[in-house]
């Protein structure tokens, strides 16, 4: 019993134990500013901003391979963020098997505002559709550095 304690904690404390993929990383590609998180394998959740292209859209993407083959194209879901024990609803659209969220007008523009802020801000965080009683966990390691300004030229 002993011996395998040992051989167990010498396997986790190996170098590639060790090292995590970061959980949000920010990025862009020539056409948007981006802001994406790992959930999960297969998972992730995105804020993309196509500021470089008219005209400038903000769109926030949740994909997932287990929930997508359930969503039909055109078909509306809310996207319910729960930060901190806040909710946030922001309603949103199937297609190509995401969740997208893209506001339409200043009132929901100011909405996507909050829940980046709140993500920013927060300690804890979940992400759910609950039309498909999906959710998961959102970690926030990185959401402040990610975030900050995505969506700064897509207003």
């Amino acid at each position: 019993m002993k011996r395998l304690f040992f051989t167990l904690l010498a396997l986790l404390c190996t170098p590639d134990a060790l090292a995590q993929q970061p959980i949000w990383e920010r990025g862009r590609d020539g056409r948007f500013e981006i802001a994406v998180a790992a959930l999960a394998p297969g998972s992730t959740l995105g804020f993309f901003c196509s500021a470089y292209q008219v005209p400038n859209t903000a769109i926030i993407s949740l994909h997932n391979v287990i929930l997508g083959p359930l969503l039909s194209d055109g078909q509306r879901f809310d996207l319910r963020f729960v930060i901190d024990g806040v909710r946030y609803d922001l309603p949103g659209i199937a297609k190509d098997g995401e969740v997208l969220v893209s506001p339409a007008d200043a009132n929901m523009e100011l909405r996507v505002q909050e829940v980046t802020n709140a993500l920013r801000a927060g300690r804890n965080a979940q992400v759910a559709v609950p039309a498909k009683a999906w959710k998961s966990k959102l970690p926030l390691d990185g959401a402040d550095l990610a975030l900050e300004g995505v969506f700064e030229k897509c207003w």
